[in-house]
């Protein structure tokens, strides 16, 4: 469906590189081209119409009846600027459904890039977040969000993958502590250990902000150089449920690059939408047993900023 076409203005569609497409009225459309079911599709805008910018939603995926639900949105084009960036990780006939700030939804259903369909004026704020992820997926959204310049966003990235699988990558704290200079945040730096994702190096650093409110971007540390101790985490069993990831197991802690005698601590490590938590209170551990159980815990420890999100 083409919505927000001027009169007397065209655009040309393609789709998976190929088959052009010119309209001229808004509406419904349709390719030349035929597809057969379970083809794999790629509308895109060839030329936009003089003036105006238009953007494609739901643009990618594959053919599983006619028609599609492809839609193609047309502004003016000092009107604002596109939001969007690429998912990875989804698994085949699923989707994950993203939304802004401003109550946008978009599900996409297949790896690679993604717009939203409403354009966002410059000096405008955004934020994306998951709003649903595939069944026995969790996904993790980086660069999500920020203010929007004088051009489109595209850097937005989601990552999907199965709930049994340990997370990796930059994570920090969403609590704000004072420092010397402004404000800091706990930083971890997670690193799979082997093949299977059996275990994870945390190394543990700071992210530095010159205000006590941690806006902004902020400058990382290098974990070598903290005074943190990191630590290894070794899972023994895991457990998603109640929305939640729940790796059960032990931590040694030890000053980044020199391992001492061993200290085992149980913990569990979880993973509850876009955060991360460590729980290590034996009591806790103890009474809750179960992802179902520890659900409001978590939920607790995410509310207080206890736990982690993606950087």
């Amino acid at each position: 469906m083409l919505s927000g076409l001027e009169q007397g203005k065209s655009l040309v569609l393609q789709n998976n590189g190929s088959d052009d497409l010119a309209l001229s009225a808004n509406g419904a459309f349709a390719f030349a081209q035929p597809l057969a079911l379970g083809a794999s599709y790629a509308v895109t805008v060839k030329a936009q119409p003089v003036g105006q910018q238009c953007t494609v939603g739901q643009g990618t995926g594959t053919l599983t009846a006619a028609p599609t639900n492809v839609r193609v949105d047309c502004v003016s084009a000092g009107a604002g600027f596109t939001l969007g960036g690429t998912v990875g990780g989804v698994p085949g006939g699923q989707t994950v459904v993203l939304t802004t700030a401003g109550g946008e939804d978009l599900a996409v259903a297949a790896d690679g890039a993604f717009t939203f369909a409403r354009p966002l004026p410059a000096g405008a704020s955004y934020s994306v977040t998951v709003k649903t992820a595939p069944a026995g997926s969790g996904c993790v959204v980086r660069n999500g969000s920020g203010v929007v310049a004088a051009a489109a966003v595209n850097s937005v990235a989601v990552q999907c993958a199965p709930l049994a699988m340990l997370p990796d990558g930059e994570w920090q704290q969403d609590r704000c502590q004072p420092s010397a200079s402004g404000g800091v945040r706990d930083l971890w730096r997670l690193s799979i250990r082997g093949e299977g994702w059996s275990s994870v190096d945390v190394a543990v650093g700071t992210v530095n902000y010159p205000n006590g409110q941690c806006d902004g971007e902020g400058v990382a540390s290098d974990p070598r150089a903290s005074s943190r101790r990191s630590f290894w985490f070794q899972p023994q069993r895991s457990e998603a449920g109640a929305g939640l990831a729940v790796f059960w197991g032990n931590t040694q802690a030890f000053p980044y690059g020199h391992l001492v005698a061993p200290v085992w601590t149980r913990v569990a490590l979880v993973r509850k939408a876009n955060h991360l938590c460590l729980l290590d209170d034996p009591a806790t551990l103890s009474t809750f047993s179960t992802a179902a159980s520890l659900e409001p815990v978590v939920t607790a420890a995410v509310a207080a900023g206890q736990c982690y999100a993606p950087r």
